[in-house]
């Protein structure tokens, strides 16, 4: 329960910084943009504070982690995934009427922003899954190096662009199966990405 405490206490200081954000960008800017803002706000908040506190930290104790830190984790990640699909509803509210220039650049980057918030949870959540089993049984087997947080994010990122692993085996049932969530996951939002692109590009032609 108390990891559940301080991973969901982060995770409400990113949102009320989103929210703080979002209300301010509303005084000078329409709803929409001021939505985007908001969300983009919160995403790099989230994204900042993952890598900056998971970069350092040696692998010796990463392999502690699983234990003591990924309680909630789970709930974490799914909130998240949840709340990066609630945040197309803004982009295509963006692009769906006659988008300018300003417009069409934030929802660019609001994908952006979406797409690295999703992976990241995603990799947070395998370094904290990945050695349930104890110390010396990782779920993933990774070669060279014991993996540092990096290692995990390369995974969770290649599994995101190409809904696959590389150079990496899955030893365990459930780290398979979070894979697979992951994969079909990555695969919904990409796909939804290549339709809000065609939106994009048929905007700009129309434009024009």
């Amino acid at each position: 329960m108390k990891g559940w405490r301080r991973h969901g206490l982060r995770l409400v200081v990113c949102a009320a910084l989103g929210l703080a954000a979002g209300f301010a960008a509303r005084i000078w800017t329409p709803s929409e943009i001021a939505l985007a803002l908001g969300w983009d706000v919160a995403a790099l908040t989230y994204i900042v504070r993952v890598w900056m506190a998971l970069s350092p930290v040696p692998a010796k104790e990463i392999k502690t982690w699983s234990r003591r830190e990924d309680e909630g984790r789970g709930a974490i990640t799914i909130i998240l995934t949840f709340a990066v699909a609630a945040s197309f509803l803004a982009i295509f509210d963006m692009i769906s009427g006659k988008s300018n220039g300003v417009q069409l650049a934030l929802a660019a980057f609001t994908i952006l922003c979406s797409w690295t918030l999703l992976h990241t949870a995603f990799a947070a959540h395998y370094a904290h899954r990945c050695f349930d089993g104890g110390p010396d049984t990782p779920a993933i087997s990774f070669e060279g190096e014991p993996p540092r947080f990096i290692d995990f994010a390369y995974y969770a990122f290649t599994v995101g662009m190409t809904f696959q692993v590389s150079d990496t085996d899955t030893q365990t049932s459930a780290m398979r199966r979070l894979t697979l969530i992951h994969g079909v996951v990555s695969f919904v939002f990409n796909t939804v990405i290549i339709a809000i692109s065609v939106g994009v590009a048929s905007s700009l032609i129309g434009g024009n």
